[in-house]
């Protein structure tokens, strides 16, 4: 057969290179054909099956395929947005989805941006059975699968393990959880024994058995303290939790160490105003740096530091601090005051500019003194009437100016008073009084009182009162 086909190669070799007229004779193509023809004659139907690939009917090879040009299956449309089909070509596979039985493998994932995660996810030694089975004693041999080749379980003796499996191949929509503690490890076989909780001790009060395919997740270990730990990020608990000292299936509320989003209704939150729609932070411990704490619009709330009550001695050498994060405070006078600038040495009082009053007593009071007493002789009157501020329990009476001082009298006549008044619009803070200031009727016993009215500025808000004395 070999020799039959170099022969007519070279019959259609000489008849392709012909160059003079009359070469190619049909006796020539003639016989070439013909040899064509008897060589294909002797090829059977059954024996050309066997070495060409059918267009018209389903077709196989056992040898490799080289698709040099690529491939396109059904009507393909080269688009990761608007395509259809499946298409490879240029070292690409782009189909509508993609299934991998046991494993996924690749140097780079390139995804949409925004992807989505349901359920819960746990963060700890986890392994999937390959398959169960159930021992005499009752407990479970259980095959993990390997990831690759030197893939070895890491879960350890003791510890406290769950899965959960759903029935949805069946039709249901039900999820179920098993409850394991592994008895013994068997690290070259890739393989666990355990036993089942029982219900009593698990939660919802009903456990299940493993089943093949089942993701096993470490919980805790009642025996070693180091893996008793375990995080977890739930999208149905809308959080993310630590769990700490994990003994048993049942959680205690002391093993939640860390909890980021919504709180768990525990009894330390009992006392406490939350919103269980809020999201908050609860730690069991913390250390840091900086702490910058800002309310609901977004303005820095400064923390108080309490010195207690203010010391000169103290403000030297350990100067009171303002900042904008925290800001010392003191007591003065029965007054609490707020640290306004770092190292002030001022003492806590009114115009004070170290210093700003925050709690206690905010009355503006003045107090009217005579400067010879109370008890006069209706022919010898003659006395001083001076005028005393207090404002934070403090003298304030430097601060109020001549100006801001107004002096009435009431004798009950109108025009006398109102005359006299006039007079005496610049005495200020003094007030010299003698007998001929007591009014004509003053001796008919008509009595005669003296009202001061005095303002105090601030540059903020003025102060007023009014006080007065009888004679």
């Amino acid at each position: 057969m070999a020799d039959t086909i170099e022969t007519l190669k070279e019959l259609a070799r000489q008849v392709r290179y012909a160059t003079r007229e009359g070469e190619n004779t049909g006796e020539r193509v003639g016989r070439t054909l013909v040899g064509i023809l008897n060589l294909l004659s002797q090829c059977s139907l059954e024996e050309l099956n066997k070495i060409f690939l059918h267009k018209s009917k389903p077709d196989e090879t056992p040898f490799l395929l080289k698709l040099l040009g690529g491939a396109e299956v059904g009507e393909a449309i080269d688009s990761l947005v608007a395509g259809k089909g499946i298409l490879l070509k240029d070292g690409r596979v782009q189909a509508d989805t993609l299934e991998a039985r046991f494993a996924l493998i690749v140097q780079e994932v390139i995804f949409n941006r925004l992807s989505a995660m349901e359920s819960d996810y746990s963060f700890s030694e986890s392994g999937t059975i390959e398959s169960v089975e159930l021992l005499e004693d009752g407990t479970y041999r259980l095959p993990l699968r390997k990831r690759w080749e030197n893939d070895f379980t890491a879960l350890a003796e003791n510890d406290v393990v769950y899965g959960i499996v759903n029935d949805l191949v069946s039709g249901g929509g039900n999820y179920y959880t098993s409850w394991l503690r592994v008895l013994h490890v068997d690290t070259s076989a890739n393989a666990i024994n355990a036993v089942m909780y029982p219900d009593s001790e698990v939660p919802g009060g009903k456990n299940y058995p493993p089943e093949p395919l089942m993701i096993l997740s470490h919980r805790g270990n009642p025996v070693n303290a180091e893996r008793q730990g375990y995080w977890y990020l739930s999208s149905r608990e809308k959080c993310i939790c630590m769990l700490d000292g994990v003994i048993k299936p049942i959680l205690e509320e002391s093993n939640y160490s860390i909890i980021i989003g919504r709180l768990k209704h525990l009894s330390l939150f009992d006392n406490l105003p939350i919103n269980y729609l809020h999201t908050y932070v609860y730690c069991r411990g913390i250390a840091v740096q900086d702490i910058h704490r800002i309310d609901y619009e977004g303005i820095p709330v400064r923390v108080e530091n309490n010195r207690g009550k203010w010391s000169a001695e103290e403000s030297v050498s350990n100067p009171y601090q303002s900042t904008q994060e925290v800001y010392d405070a003191v007591y003065h006078y029965g007054c609490k005051w707020m640290c306004l600038v770092t190292g002030t040495t001022e003492e806590p009082q009114y115009a004070s500019t170290g210093w700003a009053m925050i709690e206690g007593n905010p009355d503006f009071t003045i107090d009217i003194d005579s400067s010879n007493g109370w008890y006069f002789d209706a022919d010898k009157f003659e006395t001083t009437l001076k005028i005393t501020g207090k404002l934070y329990n403090q003298d304030v009476t430097p601060h109020i100016l001549d100006a801001d001082v107004e002096w009435t009298r009431d004798t009950g006549n109108v025009t006398e008073d109102n005359a006299w008044a006039v007079a005496h619009a610049e005495a200020g803070k003094s007030l010299p009084l003698t007998v001929n200031d007591l009014g004509p009727d003053y001796m008919n016993m008509t009595g005669c009182k003296f009202i001061a009215r005095v303002l105090l500025r601030d540059g903020q808000n003025n102060h007023e009162t009014t006080d007065y004395v009888p004679f």
